[in-house]
């Protein structure tokens, strides 16, 4: 049976450029730019993909619907290119063995006549059989992964003659110039995408007439629909101009324009593109898609235009049960704005953008150097990372540039949908359209999958299914993404099926209801807590001019660089940078409609990604609030106290309508992004901004320690679990009355994820690995929590345990090394850093409080706290300026303890390292994470940003008035 056909046509709307290209580059339309190089062992493996193109030549023939042979030689090549791609890691490690090439084989691009091939091809002829195919049983999980794919190509390539014959009709009517007939295939280009469901991928088809179309074997129905709602806002002037691809769906199957990339024609074209970038980002956006990197984004002159959307309506983390601490951030991460990466290990961050990031970095590709000599061996070369983005003048533009027309293009586009939304979504609608529209779910980024994939075949994982699949298992790893075990074990039986084929796994839903599966058919179950077109129906209608603006705003300030090092005359002084670092954080500061004030900023994640701070301590809205206020108590400064309540205004508010429980859900229970720091920051600023009401807050979420307990998973830490959450409490309770019942709770999580051991020591392991030494994440945080447990409900049994967790941290200890280590993970953290987070810093501060809160029992702690205080004081932190990393961590902690143990020399030591940082500082060229990433805005965080500079400012400045944010004490 034929299956239904949509049709969409293309064309621009209304006036504007619109460039006679119909052709591109993209990853599901296009391939990057690069160099040809011999493809290695096509000696070896083309017999394999000619052996069975000829069987599927006879299949067709029989069938009455050959292939030109443009199709057949295209096709075979793209078989080929797949069983070299899987295969020359393999055969390079086998023929390389222990007989690596001299080194001056390393110095030539292109092997030298004189280089010998005798031993190459001795490997060759090991391997071919009497039948002239290649022999490969040395390699059984190799042999069977080639036979398979070879196997699926044959089917995959039956499936694209029969759809080609089967949608004759409707592409007649796709392309206006087939009215007559469809002229014969001259290519075929395959490995378009990543392979899935048995070795499904976009195929790229050139007609003999010069027309080019994408084969998707997937349905294009969220393309025909997407086009559609462009075709809708098409008759709105102020809407800014889009072009819509044609495109038809066949259901199982679809055929797109294949889009040409063009450059700008000038600095107007410039402009409207980014401002076209806008619009897209605002339907992508509403539409909740993701997975618009520059290979799916396609620079058509003046339109950029979309080529890939099936991952739409795709979940924020609490659709699917879990903890948003980043306050659903899709906005920022969807691939339109910049996001930064590394290709080198983390030592150049590099930003990547659909919308355009200037040029386009490259990244290592693993290739075979020297193929057929006996000087072949497998190496590395520079490759485009993804297609070019957008070019004026063969300069490539930069979305950073264009602020304001990105901002503009995305409130006019939103604008439209809401003077329209009534009709978009009433049944038949354009947006009642993308209900039942099979939509791709992300479990996991493609490239983890690929990562996993790379080295499974090598060594004995090409000859033991068992190693071969333990290497796999390694996908099961990562962090659930979903709440309920059951589907996330759904999720992973899926996951390992398709990386045993080689196929990169994928999921399947639809927005309209709850259900999800695999592509093979694998259901995974309810995932969704409630229907995702639900959730975007729902946030259509909220939209008003308020949210509009506010949303605006933010990706203006998402994509506005920090600016450069400002010009200091005369000395440093403290006063002076204190003032800089307030108005460093005020200027970074996004005004909202409700006169409340947030932050977008560069996170500490891979791809990181600018977005919201959130309402946390650590990176977010309270964390720069208590700065604000202190910074405006010791400036006499009104302005910096009005924009410190602006900034707790969102929070409040939330709260005040009856949102606390949402908060602690969303937000769990940490110090860092949870409740536990946003009750100290709320504490603190009640007081220095003289408002009770903030108190109120902080108690009105301290009630929903329960779900905030409920909704964090992992070691109960500092950071991002229940210790973290204690250290909050404990801070309330000296003003609000009795939180004995919650801190208890608290005590019980942080108890439940230990281990004692054998020698009467406490640790939290992580899996398998044992626990850490340390404040953030390891037995110092835990222990300083517990402390401030036993201080308010007088259960010895935490007291005990604090101290066990100490005596575990003991153990840890090498003196050789002058540090923390210890074993597993906690030997792969930096146990070297002297910071607040890993080392001694961290450590000297928790033992000073603890033997504070504990008095007599904790004495014997006194000498390892000299010991973490010496180490302190000898190691000063050169690479990293921030609270929590870096040497104002370092400094704040020093101050801290010269006060709190009535240590002057402690003291001395801060201002001799001050005066080697302040100038650096007061230019604004502190070592911050942001300054790492080219041309990222300014931080304005506390542990991470300008405010715990500048809050280390006002410790120097008036100690009183500075609060204990590195670690509340519980006296």
């Amino acid at each position: 049976m034929t299956p239904p056909l949509a049709l969409t046509s293309g064309g621009s709307h209304r006036s504007g450029r619109q460039n006679g290209h119909r052709s591109v580059s993209g990853s599901r339309h296009a391939e990057p730019t690069r160099t040809v190089l011999p493809m290695p062992f096509s000696d070896i493996l083309a017999p394999l993909a000619v052996a069975r193109a000829t069987r599927l030549e006879a299949a067709l023939s029989a069938a009455g619907a050959p292939l030109s042979a443009g199709a057949r030689r295209g096709a075979i090549e793209a078989l080929l290119e797949r069983l070299n791609a899987v295969a020359m890691p393999v055969l390079a490690e086998a023929f390389t063995g222990d007989t690596p090439p001299p080194a001056v084989a390393r110095l030539f691009d292109d092997p030298p006549d004189f280089v010998p091939r005798e031993r190459y091809a001795a490997f060759r002829a090991e391997l071919m059989g009497a039948d002239g195919l290649p022999c490969l049983d040395r390699w059984p999980v190799l042999r069977d992964r080639l036979t398979k794919i070879c196997a699926d190509w044959e089917y995959n390539i039956a499936a694209f003659a029969a759809h080609l014959a089967q949608d004759a009709d409707a592409l007649r009517w796709l392309v206006p110039a087939w009215r007559e007939r469809i002229p014969d295939i001259a290519d075929l280009k395959g490995g378009l995408s990543d392979p899935h469901a048995g070795g499904r991928s976009v195929w790229r088809v050139d007609f003999a007439d010069g027309t080019r179309l994408a084969y998707k074997p997937r349905s294009l129905a969220a393309e025909c629909a997407f086009s559609r709602l462009l075709a809708e806002l098409a008759g709105d002037e102020t809407v800014p101009a889009q072009r819509i691809p044609r495109v038809l769906d066949a259901g199982d199957h679809g055929w797109m324009e294949w889009i040409e990339q063009a450059p700008l024609a000038d600095a107007d074209d410039a402009r409207s593109y980014m401002e076209r970038c806008g619009g897209l980002l605002a339907l992508v956006d509403l539409l909740r898609g993701g997975d618009i990197h520059p290979d799916n984004l396609v620079p058509a002159g003046a339109f950029p235009v979309i080529v890939d959307l099936e991952c739409l309506f795709q979940p924020a983390p609490a659709d699917l049960g879990q903890p948003d601490p980043l306050e659903d951030p899709h906005l920022f991460s969807n691939g339109i704005l910049p996001v930064f990466t590394s290709f080198d290990g983390g030592a150049r961050m590099v930003a990547i953008a659909a919308a355009g990031a200037g040029p386009v970095p490259l990244r290592p590709e693993t290739v075979v150097r020297h193929p057929g000599t006996d000087w072949l061996f497998l190496g590395n070369r520079q490759v485009p990372s993804f297609a070019d983005g957008p070019t004026l003048e063969g300069r490539a533009l930069d979305i950073r540039d264009h602020a304001a027309d990105l901002a503009r293009g995305y409130a006019a586009t939103l604008r439209g949908l809401i003077r329209r939304r009534e009709a978009l979504l009433a049944p038949g609608g354009a947006l009642d359209a993308f209900r039942k529209v099979p939509c791709r779910l992300l479990c996991a980024a493609t490239n983890i999958y690929a990562l996993v994939l790379a080295p499974a075949l090598l060594g004995e994982g090409a000859t033991s299914e068992a190693v071969f699949t333990a290497h796999l298992a390694r996908a099961a790893g990562r962090e659930p993404l979903m709440a309920d075990a059951s589907h996330w074990g759904h999720v992973l039986e899926a996951e390992a099926a398709a990386l045993s084929r080689l196929d990169i796994p994928a999921f399947l839903f639809r927005p309209d209801g709850r259900e999800a599966w695999s592509v093979e058919g694998r259901p995974l179950g309810p995932v969704f807590a409630a229907p995702m077109f639900a959730r975007v129906e729902a946030r259509l209608w909220a939209l008003d001019e308020a949210a509009v603006a506010d949303r605006a705003r933010l990706i203006a300030a998402a994509v506005t660089p920090a600016p450069s090092a400002r010009v200091v005359t005369g000395p440093a002084d403290v006063a002076a940078l204190l003032r800089h670092c307030a108005d460093q954080v005020a200027a970074l500061a996004v005004p909202q409609e409700t006169d409340a004030v947030v932050w977008a900023r560069l996170w500490e994640q891979i791809p990181a990604l600018i977005a919201p701070a959130g309402p946390g301590l650590y990176y977010g809205s309270s964390g720069i609030a208590v700065f604000l206020a202190e910074a405006g108590r010791v400036l006499d400064d009104p302005r910096l106290l009005d924009l410190a309540r602006r900034a707790l205004r969102p929070t409040s508010a939330r709260v005040r309508a009856g949102a606390a429980g949402a908060i602690a859900t969303g937000c769990g229970a940490g110090y860092a992004q949870g409740l536990g720091g946003l009750i100290a920051a709320l504490c603190w600023c009640a007081d220095l901004l003289d408002d009770p009401g903030l108190m109120d807050d902080a108690v009105a979420l301290a009630r929903e320690t329960p779900q905030a307990l409920a909704a964090s998973t992992g070691v109960p830490d500092l950071m991002q679990g229940a210790a973290g959450l204690a250290l909050g409490l404990g801070l309330l309770h000296q003003s609000a009355g009795d939180l004995s019942p919650f801190l208890t709770a608290c005590g019980h999580a942080i108890l439940e994820g230990s281990g004692l051991e054998a020698n009467g020591t406490r640790h939290w392991p992580d899996g398998p690995q044992p626990g850490l030494p340390g404040l953030s994440h390891g037995t110092a945080g835990m222990a300083a929590a517990l402390a401030h447990i036993h201080r308010v409900t007088g259960d010895a049994a935490y007291r005990d345990a604090a101290l066990e967790a100490l005596a575990y941290e003991d153990t840890m200890f090498n003196a050789e090394a002058g540090t923390w280590t210890g074993e597993g993970r906690a030997s792969r953290l930096h146990h070297r850093m002297s910071s607040w987070c890993h080392g001694a810093p961290g450590i000297a501060l928790a033992r000073a409080m603890v033997m504070a809160t504990l008095g007599p029992a904790a004495a014997p702690l006194a000498p390892t706290l000299e010991t973490a205080l010496e180490l302190t004081r000898a190691t000063p932190v050169p690479a990293a300026d921030d609270l929590c990393c870096g040497e104002a961590g370092r400094l704040e902690i020093l101050s801290v303890l010269s006060a709190r143990l009535g240590r002057s020399d402690l003291m001395a030591d801060v201002d001799q390292a001050l005066a080697q940082r302040l100038p650096d500082w007061a230019r604004g060229e502190a070592r911050l994470l942001a300054a790492a990433a080219p041309r990222a805005p300014g931080d304005a965080a506390l542990f991470r940003g300008w405010a715990g500079v500048g809050h280390l400012m006002v410790r120097r400045l008036a100690p009183h008035i500075a609060r204990d944010v590195l670690l509340p004490w519980a006296v």
